[in-house]
C-alpha cells in the first residue's frame, strides 16, 4: 500500500521503517512515546539518541521525509517510524493508554473554514490524542501561529478529557527543528502549548480484521475488465473508490482500486478468485490496506456488480 510504504527496497535497507497490518495494534511498553509528522527526522532522532531509555514512534505522512528520517536513524534500536497520515490512523495503530506524551511540532494552521476538518482542533483527531494518551499522559504542540496556537488552547482546554498544563512564548529547548532556530534568529516567536489526560476516555475505531465476499456464480475477464474506471461514494461522501485496470494469470484476477475515506488514500489491488463454483473478492493479501470504510465499500460494489 502506498501509503504505508515507502519503497519495497526499504524495508531490508531501513530497519526504522516498519509497516503495520490492519486490524493489529502495535506493540508498546511503559515508556513509549509518540512523535506526529517528523519532517526531516532531525528532532526525532536527536530525541531518540538523547532518550535511549524511551521507545519512540514517529508518523509521517511524506514519503520523502520517512526515507530522510531512516537514513539519519541508522542503528538506533529505540525508534520506529511510519508513513502514515496520522490524523486518520493515530487510533487504528495504537490501543488507548499507549503513551505518555505525544509531540507534535509545528503543524500546518490550515487556515479558512473548509479546512477545520484538518487541523488539531478536528474532533475526531482530539478524540484520537485523548484515546491513546495514558492517564496523566502530555500532548505537546508547538507552533509559530499565535492566532493557531490560542484556537488549540481554546478548544483542547474544553477536551472533556484533557486540562491545559501550560502555554508558553519561546520556551528554552535542548533539542530543536532547523525551522524553529531559523524562525527565532529573525525574530519570530515560537508557542509551546502543553495538555495533560486526566482522564479514561476511548474512542470509535473504523478498521475491521477482515472481509471476503463470496459471489456464486463465474465471472469473465470481460465483466472484471469493465469494472475500469467506475467510481463510488458513500451517502456522506467521505468514503470514495475508483477501479482501474485489471491483471490476470488466466484464473485469478488483480483490480486496480484506489480509495479514500476522509482524504486517507490508499492504492492497492483487489483480488477475485475462484472458489467452489463461485469466486471469492477481498484486498489481496500483499497490498497491505487497512479496510476502512471505503475499502469495505469497494469490496461490497464489485461484488454487487459482479454478481
Amino acid at each position: 500500500m502506498d501509503i504505508l510504504s515507502a519503497t519495497t527496497q526499504a524495508r531490508p535497507q531501513y530497519s526504522v521503517i516498519i509497516f503495520p497490518e490492519s486490524g493489529e495494534f502495535l506493540p508498546v511498553s511503559d515508556n513509549t512515546e509518540l512523535e506526529i509528522g517528523f519532517g526531516n527526522g532531525e528532532f526525532t532522532v536527536q530525541y531518540a539518541k538523547a532518550n535511549p531509555d524511551i521507545f519512540l514512534y514517529g508518523l509521517e505522512i511524506s514519503q520523502a521525509c520517512v526515507l530522510r528520517c531512516a537514513r539519519r536513524a541508522f542503528g538506533l534500536n529505540n525508534l520506529r517510524i511510519i508513513n502514515t497520515d496520522a490524523r486518520y490512523m493515530l487510533r487504528e495503530l495504537f490501543a488507548d493508554e499507549s503513551f505518555g506524551k505525544i509531540i507534535m511540532q509545528f503543524p500546518c494552521p490550515w487556515p479558512g473554514n473548509k479546512n477545520a476538518h484538518r487541523r488539531v482542533t478536528a474532533k475526531d483527531f482530539s478524540d484520537g490524542l485523548a484515546a491513546v494518551l495514558k492517564i496523566n499522559g502530555i500532548f505537546e504542540m508547538l507552533t509559530d501561529d499565535e492566532e493557531y496556537s490560542l484556537e488549540v488552547q481554546r478548544v483542547l482546554s474544553r477536551h472533556e478529557a484533557l486540562d491545559s498544563v501550560s502555554y508558553e512564548v519561546n520556551p528554552d529547548r535542548t533539542i530543536t527543528t532547523k525551522y524553529e532556530r531559523k524562525w527565532l534568529s529573525e525574530g519570530k516567536n515560537i508557542y509551546r502549548l502543553r495538555f495533560r489526560k486526566r482522564k479514561s476516555f476511548t474512542a470509535d475505531r473504523r478498521n475491521s480484521q477482515e472481509m471476503h465476499i463470496k459471489i456464486k456464480r463465474n465471472v469473465t475477464r470481460e465483466e472484471i475488465e469493465s469494472l475500469k474506471n467506475i467510481t463510488g461514494k458513500d451517502e456522506n461522501k467521505k468514503a470514495f473508490w475508483r477501479f482501474g485496470r485489471c491483471f490476470t494469470d488466466g484464473e485469478r484476477y488483480l483490480l486496480e482500486t484506489l480509495t479514500s475515506d476522509d482524504e486517507f488514500e490508499q492504492k492497492f489491488y483487489v483480488s477475485i478468485s475462484p472458489k467452489d463454483e463461485g469466486f471469492i473478492i477481498r484486498a489481496d493479501k500483499t497490498a497491505d490496506a487497512f479496510l476502512t470504510p471505503s475499502v469495505r465499500n469497494a469490496l461490497s460494489d464489485i461484488a454487487h456488480r459482479l454478481a
